[in-house]
């Protein structure tokens, strides 16, 4: 190879060698830069990284696998919550919520009293604290939430108002001191902080086996379920 081909072809190789070096570098370099705006952009953004916030609304109640049916039992919920924002779509939530639940039920009955027809009334409520965790698919106005609660038992009481005395004891037919639920919810946001939840949740292991339903007050075999939906305000700060 002559000498000034060689030159040429060496001058080449290192000149392509440089080039291919710097455009490794700037493009290192406007990688770092697009992730450092991203970045910025999440953080100064909305949402925030973090938000907690705090809960007021209401369960609409019924428990699965006793002898009534419907959404007859309201009760109180409220409490806080954390917010984690992974991206600006995806998310993660933990509450710490005081949560009432239960039944409530009425038959009208075959006895006659001075009154008339009796109706016998049926009371079921069962407070607890619960702590639920869910994922979040945020999408403009509207979150979609999905995840469990786990929920302690702290208060529970059971009577029934009947022509005849009905025995329900605190042992024998106690409820189960937890209980763990699937959730599915969506929320929006209505003016600025202020956003409305509405949620369903429902049991996946029994709040009280078959063996210690009152008699009379059961129904199947599977023992009893908490099935509700919720309806709250949510203030994030």
């Amino acid at each position: 190879m002559p000498s000034s081909f060689r030159f040429f072809f060496v001058s080449l190789i290192l000149f392509l060698q440089l080039m291919l070096r710097k455009i490794f570098y700037l493009s290192i370099l406007l990688l770092l830069s697009v992730h450092v705006i991203a970045q910025n952009e999440y953080f100064l953004g909305e949402p925030k990284v973090f938000n907690g916030g705090l809960i007021l609304g209401a369960n609409f109640t019924q428990v699965d696998g006793d002898s009534y049916y419907g959404y007859h039992k309201v009760g109180l919920n409220t409490g806080g919550v954390v917010y984690v924002h992974l991206t600006h779509s995806f998310g993660l939530s933990m509450e710490l919520l005081y949560s009432q639940k239960g039944s409530r039920g009425e038959d009208i009955t075959g006895y006659q009293g001075a009154n008339g027809t009796y109706v016998e009334k049926y009371f079921m409520t069962l407070n607890y604290v619960e702590v639920p965790v869910t994922l979040h698919l945020i999408y403009h106005r509207f979150d979609v939430e999905a995840g469990v609660s786990y929920a302690y038992l702290i208060k529970s009481s059971e009577w029934v108002e009947t022509y005849q005395p009905v025995v329900i004891d605190p042992v024998l037919n106690r409820f189960n001191t937890t209980d763990l639920d699937y959730v599915f919810g969506i929320s929006r946001r209505l003016y600025k902080k202020l956003y409305v939840n509405a949620r369903f949740q429902y049991s996946i292991t029994s709040i009280r086996s078959p063996d210690r339903i009152p008699l009379g007050y059961g129904y199947g075999s599977a023992g009893q379920f908490n099935n509700q939906f919720n309806l709250r305000l949510m203030y994030l700060f």
